[in-house]
């Protein structure tokens, strides 16, 4: 499998995030309102051009081009008043909004957005990533320790008209 990362097709982002919302609304596990991932909702100054794609295809037969298909989203910022407001700018990557499209899950991909996550972190000199998540999920946090992030606090936090009890995380790489 080849894998690809594009900051340059935000309207594929939404596609995406919109799909995998509306897929957890409609299987009972709502994460975000659908009707709240919107560009006007989602792209500001510190997500700009920080709004992700990743694709993926099979690894081409030589001479032959390779079919790359969208398969997921993220976004990773380097400040973030909102959310990381003690953390100070550029001392660590802080990931967002992943969403993997329901036909490739249980592949492996956030592994892959996680090793291109501490890439774009180590270009910069940082080594530390964080995230956080809806701290009612046990399985999504689950998911999240078993790659790798350890729990560091809880936080409300309010949101397109929402209020989250968010369990933050934190990775730390050299």
């Amino acid at each position: 499998m080849t894998v690809s990362f594009h900051n340059d097709q935000p309207d594929e982002f939404l596609s995406i995030l919109h799909e995998v919302g509306q897929w957890l609304t409609d299987s009972g596990h709502e994460l975000w309102q659908p009707n709240a991932l919107t560009a006007e909702n989602l792209f500001d100054d510190y997500t700009l051009d920080n709004c992700y794609v990743m694709s993926v295809g099979e690894t081409p037969a030589a001479g032959v081009p390779a079919v790359e298909t969208p398969a997921a989203t993220f976004i990773l910022q380097w400040k973030d008043p909102l959310y990381y407001a003690n953390v100070p700018d550029h001392t660590a990557g802080f990931i967002h909004k992943v969403a993997i499209r329901r036909q490739f899950a249980g592949q492996g991909l956030f592994a892959h957005v996680l090793d291109f996550c501490r890439e774009q972190c180590r270009e910069r000199g940082i080594y530390e990533l964080q995230l956080e998540t809806d701290a009612t999920r046990p399985a999504l946090m689950h998911f999240y320790e078993r790659h790798g992030f350890l729990p560091v606090y809880q936080k409300s936090i309010h949101e397109f008209g929402q209020s989250f009890l968010c369990q933050y995380y934190v990775l730390r790489f050299s």
